[in-house]
């Protein structure tokens, strides 16, 4: 239980601070390259990483089609609307967006697959989450339409996208060794996230500084390649279910990293409105975190 915990933690620090990183380098970067390049950085890291540890890389090939769904769903797709949504909204809010997360993952377990019983207090906080949620994107924009709600959309589908990758992963790929599916899938998502980068912008015209060098690093080998070693090694542990648990902390990560570096603005109505998310997606795992 506790190494369980310990990696909840790690992902969510690794993850939340990334939103802050990457707003900071598309300061500099157009964005769907500073995403194409920390994909390419964690690619390289986790290939010297599985070469070292003489993993199964080899043997592992015969899961393409897994890992083409995995780089589909859980990196490119996520990776390029978070960049763009990044535009129109905050890195905190942002952050906040990935309880969208367990709440489609309870939607999809209980509803579709059914293969996590229903319960009340879970039914009433997927409603107390979708509540939390608009009162943290803004009434307002949602009604008016803005560009703020443009960009919520936009990370909200990534993030729901993401929970039907941490579904399918375990089926398609039980017992597969992490670090080794990770660098697949991360080099296949590397290869389409740099298409799209060369389609929409033109990334040879890229002014590398150091400090948006060692942002994209520090993404790439920290927040990226780590993250999804440890969220994957906890998927294939203990299931979709407790691993969305991390989205919990991720929030709280995120928001405070963009005050520390933008001095982004938290109004009241956000602050209870999170408050309101965490406790729906308690009692969506409350029973569930009970039982492990």
């Amino acid at each position: 239980m506790l190494k369980n915990v310990l990696a909840l933690i790690y992902v969510a620090l690794s993850w939340g601070s990334a939103f802050a990183l990457i707003k900071y380098a598309e300061e500099t970067i157009s964005p769907l390259t500073v995403q194409a390049g920390r994909c390419t950085i964690g690619f390289i890291a986790l290939l010297i990483l599985s070469i070292v540890l003489k993993r199964d890389i080899k043997g592992h090939a015969k899961y393409w089609f897994a890992w083409l769904v995995f780089a589909v769903l859980g990196i490119a797709y996520l990776w390029i609307v978070i960049a763009v949504g990044e535009e129109y909204i905050s890195s905190g809010l942002t952050s906040v967006l990935v309880t969208v997360t367990p709440l489609v993952t309870f939607i999809i377990t209980v509803f579709i697959l059914r293969t996590e019983r229903f319960n009340i207090l879970g039914g009433i906080g997927l409603m107390v989450g979708v509540l939390g949620l608009v009162l943290v994107v803004g009434i307002k924009n949602i009604l008016g339409g803005s560009s703020t709600l443009i960009g919520a959309l936009l990370i909200a589908s990534g993030f729901a996208v993401f929970a039907i990758n941490g579904i399918i992963a375990p089926r398609l790929a039980s017992g597969t060794d992490p670090i080794v599916s990770t660098t697949y899938y991360t080099g296949i998502g590397t290869v389409l996230i740099w298409v799209a980068a060369f389609i929409f912008e033109s990334p040879l015209k890229t002014h590398l500084t150091l400090a948006n060098s060692v942002d994209e690093v520090f993404m790439g080998v920290i927040s990226f390649a780590s993250g999804f070693v440890v969220y994957y090694w906890l998927l294939n542990r203990v299931g979709a279910f407790f691993s969305s648990m991390t989205f919990y902390l991720i929030p709280i990560v995120g928001m405070a990293s963009g005050f520390i570096m933008f001095k982004e603005k938290i109004t009241l109505t956000q602050v209870v409105g999170i408050l309101i998310v965490f406790v729906g997606v308690y009692l969506i795992n409350r029973v569930k975190f009970k039982g492990t």
